[in-house]
């Protein structure tokens, strides 16, 4: 592969979603592996809840996760067989389908609008869409706080993940395992979502798939955090050094491995307690506090952290662009 195609290629995944934004939810692929999933879940969710459901959950897991991995890597190949760089071409398309920076930025300035206006039923009902909690009883301050945490851990989970095991599978297996670790990633990352859930309807048939997130983002969280930090020093408004020293702080003070490396940095560079208790359906779940500034987010802080959302993901790009060149020129 070409210097310059190797350099490019995360880059032009990016600049795509930056233009189109995510396709139409009619043949929008991480839609396809939801639906998937419910075919496996229908199929395999049954009988006791007990051990044997955690295997079903296990073998579910997979009937999503292959064929979505391989689908990637053999719509590479056929498109390799046509010569003229569409390998290229339909890899960088199946990275910018896996990643949602412009989709995440969207929503959270749907949610800073209305808090502007003084409407704070509409910024809950916004903020509903970015979070797995209970809103209607949140004041403007707790809808700001619960905006910029999902931007922060959005940002690994929907954003750096993917780019990290985009870079891994193209260093690896070539423009056929870019596209094939990305969508493994994504598929991951969308069943954690439908079944990662801690009541006993998915507590067993749901651990595997959320064992597998948690496995596929402990690295890109933990490089989240000198990324945040380095991009925080180009955005105005935002604190580097407490990014990195909040960081680092409270890098684990969360119950999820991952969730507070990106969170905690975030917290750090704009000044905020993030975290604390929460509502999960009728589960009140007591998070520990991250960061030692105020917990009364606004608004503003919501813009700040969109723009230190994008500065971290086109830094991150730009190192994992330059490690690939450098280590397939080696």
């Amino acid at each position: 592969m070409m210097d310059t195609a190797v350099l490019l290629f995360l880059p032009a995944a990016l600049l795509l979603d930056s233009l189109l934004g995510e396709p139409p939810a009619a043949w929008h692929p991480v839609c396809g592996m939801g639906r998937l999933a419910l075919w496996a879940e229908g199929l395999l969710r049954r009988g006791p809840n007990g051990p044997v459901m955690f295997l079903r959950g296990l073998l579910a897991c997979l009937l999503v996760v292959l064929p979505c991995l391989l689908a990637a890597c053999l719509l590479v190949l056929l498109a390799g067989q046509a010569g003229m760089g569409l390998d290229w071409l339909a890899a960088v398309l199946l990275v910018y389908v896996c990643l949602a920076p412009r989709s995440l930025a969207e929503h959270a300035l749907r949610v800073a609008a209305p808090l502007r206006r003084g409407d704070v039923p509409a910024a809950r009902r916004a903020v509903s869409l970015l979070v797995g909690r209970r809103t209607e009883a949140l004041d403007a301050h707790g809808v700001a706080r619960a905006c910029v945490e999902s931007v922060a851990e959005n940002m690994t989970d929907g954003v750096l993940s993917t780019l990290f095991w985009a870079a891994c599978g193209l260093l690896l297996f070539g423009l056929p395992g870019a596209a094939a670790c990305a969508a493994l990633h994504r598929a991951a990352n969308v069943l954690d979502a439908m079944w990662g859930k801690r009541n006993d309807t998915y507590r067993n048939f749901g651990t595997a798939a959320a064992r597998l997130d948690d496995l596929l983002n402990a690295l890109p969280a933990r490089l989240s955090l000198p990324c945040t930090a380095l991009a925080a020093l180009f955005v105005p408004g935002v604190r580097a050094g407490q990014a990195l020293v909040r960081g680092w702080h409270d890098r684990y003070a969360h119950e999820s491995p991952n969730s507070a490396w990106s969170e905690a940095t975030f917290a750090g560079a704009l000044g905020l307690r993030l975290g604390g208790p929460a509502v999960y359906g009728s589960l009140l779940v007591d998070h520990p506090w991250l960061g030692v500034g105020t917990p009364r987010a606004t608004d503003r802080h919501i813009l700040l952290a969109v723009r230190l959302m994008r500065a971290t993901v086109a830094l991150t790009a730009l190192v994992l662009s330059l490690v690939s060149w450098g280590v397939l020129r080696g």
